[in-house]
């Protein structure tokens, strides 16, 4: 799903958030946003999800302008967005937090839905056991679920909102490789981040926000890191900083091989030793 965005514009009150910002997203392609914190990365994809209506500008997909009024009119047109805190219910299962709100049958087929949920979660390589309960599920695993639910209501193009700040570095890897297969299924991926090394090594291009508008679009093949940092700053930056030796003084807290419940009674720290 090709999308373009000419001259998007959004204020709260005197603060503009996204300044004319115009950019174009091919299909079948990662595409990376980046810039720092309040260069109006999220507000710009809130406005694509439909969270929030433009003051001015137009939003085409596929050539054609539409007008996105909602977050159902968002997923009708086939975008579905990710986002960093994520927006299931604990207590469901699997199924169930797919499956709200979509269903408008008085009879729920809950076996039949796990079934569609399980071919759906092989054919994308996300590996989920669709009766495991949300609250019993790693964060990584969680991630997927609000993958699938998107993919579920057949959102073509992905927006993943700082999708790897919650991730360990294994669930990070992970990930990665499941947004280059569904690129390469052709789905379109909007991936926004502050982070030069992941937006290099996953994207296929980039566009940089500062201070709400577009600073410039390049290929990831032709950025270095530091080349994107200075243009998210505006400035030259020091991404290697010389630091003195390491002097470790008195020892003020000791932990020695601690063991933590969780309300389940389930282990939630082993054996963990630490020393400040």
């Amino acid at each position: 799903m090709d999308l373009r965005l000419e001259n998007i514009t959004k204020s709260f009150n005197s603060f503009v958030a996204n300044n004319h910002i115009s950019l174009s997203v091919d299909a079948g392609k990662i595409h990376g946003i980046l810039g720092e914190n309040g260069a109006g990365k999220t507000t710009l994809m809130n406005i694509l999800s439909g969270v929030y209506q433009p003051d001015a500008g137009q939003i085409y997909l596929q050539d054609q302008p539409v007008k996105i009024t909602s977050q159902n009119q968002a997923i009708k047109l086939g975008i579905g967005m990710i986002y960093q805190h994520f927006m299931l219910v604990p207590q469901l299962t699997v199924t169930e937090n797919i499956i709200l709100g979509r269903e408008h049958s008085w009879c729920l087929n809950l076996r039949q839905k796990q079934q569609e949920i399980a071919a759906l979660s092989q054919a994308y390589g996300l590996e989920i056991d669709p009766t495991a309960k949300v609250e019993d599920l790693p964060v990584g695993t969680q991630q997927r679920v609000e993958i699938l639910k998107v993919l579920y209501r057949q959102a073509k193009l992905l927006i993943l909102d700082e999708p790897t700040a919650v991730l360990t570095p294994t669930e990070v890897i992970s990930l990665i490789h499941i947004l280059r297969q569904l690129a390469a299924s052709g789905n379109t991926i909007i991936f926004i981040s502050h982070k030069l090394e992941e937006v290099i090594n996953l994207c296929d291009t980039v566009t940089v926000l500062r201070r709400g508008q577009v600073i410039a679009t390049t290929t990831t093949q032709q950025a270095t890191p530091q080349q994107l940092a200075e243009l998210m700053v505006g400035r030259e930056v020091a991404l290697q900083v010389k630091k003195s030796a390491f002097v470790p003084g008195n020892v003020i807290l000791s932990v020695q091989n601690l063991a933590v419940a969780d309300h389940r009674n389930l282990p939630a720290i082993r054996n963990v030793s630490l020393q400040l």
